[in-house]
């Protein structure tokens, strides 16, 4: 028996962007699920309106084994969906087919179901937002509006809560 040799990975005879080897890096993984490129993963904020740009997420894309007679048979896109968006999804899942067939000029997707799997949210750095400093009028006027707690440890929380109120900018 002859023993398989590991595949040299291509080399390329040329500069290539960073997107570009993620893209061939991620490829068979892509695959696997039944996409034949990234592109509906990469662009789904592009392609979906909002609040589902970023509460669904594609997961899988069947294509069906015998297209008989139709070959314009579209695939089933299996996503997983935010359980907050889940009952508005469920209605609007024409719309978002439409928009995803018209991204990609052609028709892509026949129906769009929701996965069992769990939805992962994207993680964002959390917005903080910016303080400004209190001026001394109104600094005084959060220590009057205290000054009659007894207990300090009480009194200088609510100042501090008071100074975070008063200083979002």
């Amino acid at each position: 028996m002859s023993e398989k040799k590991p595949k040299t990975p291509k080399r390329l005879r040329r500069s290539v962007s960073i997107a570009e080897l993620a893209e061939r890096a991620i490829a068979p993984l892509v695959q696997k699920r039944g996409f034949a490129n990234s592109e509906l993963l990469m662009r789904w904020a592009t392609i979906v309106d909002a609040p589902y740009d970023k509460g669904v997420v594609p997961d899988k894309l069947h294509w069906p084994r015998d297209m008989g007679n139709n070959p314009h048979v579209g695939a089933v896109l299996t996503v997983r969906v935010d359980p907050i968006h889940a009952l508005a999804f469920t209605h609007e899942t024409e719309m978002i087919k439409a928009s995803i067939n018209r991204y990609f000029g052609f028709y892509l997707v026949d129906k769009i179901k929701p996965s069992r799997r769990p939805f992962v949210p994207q993680l964002e750095e959390a917005k903080k937002p910016t303080m400004r400093r209190l001026s001394e009028k109104e600094e005084q006027s959060l220590a009057a509006q205290v000054e009659k707690i007894e207990n300090p440890e009480l009194r200088e929380s609510l100042l501090n809560l008071g100074r975070g109120m008063k200083g979002r900018g």
